[in-house]
C-alpha cells in the first residue's frame, strides 16, 4: 500500500494504517528533532507529542505534501510551543548522539559532525531549521518555504547565510 492509500484509510479510522504511517516516519521526525534541539531526551518527548497531535488531527491533513512534511510542521510547532512554555532561548547544553565508529576517518567525520551540530545550535532558530530541512532531509526551497510560512527568497537567504557561517567556523 502506498502512502496515499494509507492516509485515506487512516482518515477513515483504520488504526493499522495510521500506525504504519507513524512508524514509517518516526525516524525522520526523531532525527529532525535531535538536529533541531541537540537533546535526545527532549527530542523523544517532542516526537511523542508530535505523533499524538498527528493522530488526533489526521483528518485535518491536506494531502498537498508528503506525510513526513506534515509531521515536521507539527514537530516545529510543538518545539516552538515547548520553548515558549518553558521560556527557553533555543540553547541546549548537551548533545548526545550515539554513533558507533571504527577507523580514523570515521572518528574525524564524527567529530566534524558533532562540531557542525554544536555550531548549528548557536545559530538563530529560523536559519537552523531551514538548513536542517534542506541539507539533512533534502527538502526543496519551495517545500521549506511552505513549512516555515515564509517566502522562497527568505528561505534561500537563510540557508545561504547558514552555509557561509558554517564554512567559516569549520575551516
Amino acid at each position: 500500500m502506498d502512502e496515499k492509500e494509507l492516509i485515506t484509510k487512516a482518515k477513515q479510522g483504520n488504526k493499522y494504517c495510521l500506525n504504519l504511517l507513524l512508524q514509517d516516519n518516526y525516524k525522520i521526525v526523531y532525527g529532525f528533532l535531535i538536529k533541531l534541539t541537540g537533546d535526545t531526551h527532549l527530542s523523544q518527548d517532542l516526537v511523542q507529542e508530535t505523533l499524538l497531535k498527528a493522530t488526533l488531527n489526521i483528518n485535518k491533513f491536506k494531502e498537498e505534501c508528503k506525510f513526513s512534511t506534515y509531521l515536521i510542521q507539527i514537530a516545529i510547532n510543538t518545539h516552538k510551543n515547548y520553548l515558549r512554555k518553558n521560556k527557553i532561548r533555543e540553547k541546549h547544553d548537551s548533545l548526545e548522539i550515539e554513533l558507533s565508529y571504527n577507523g580514523e576517518s570515521k572518528i574525524v567525520n564524527h567529530l566534524k559532525f558533532k562540531e557542525a551540530i554544536k555550531y548549528l545550535q548557536d545559530m538563530p532558530y529560523e536559519k537552523r531549521t531551514s538548513f536542517i530541512l534542506k541539507h539533512y532531509y533534502g527538502y526543496s526551497i519551495e517545500e521549506i518555504s511552505k513549512i516555515l510560512d515564509v517566502s522562497q527568497g527568505t528561505t534561500k537567504s537563510r540557508i545561504h547565510k547558514t552555509v557561509k557561517k558554517l564554512k567559516d567556523l569549520l575551516s
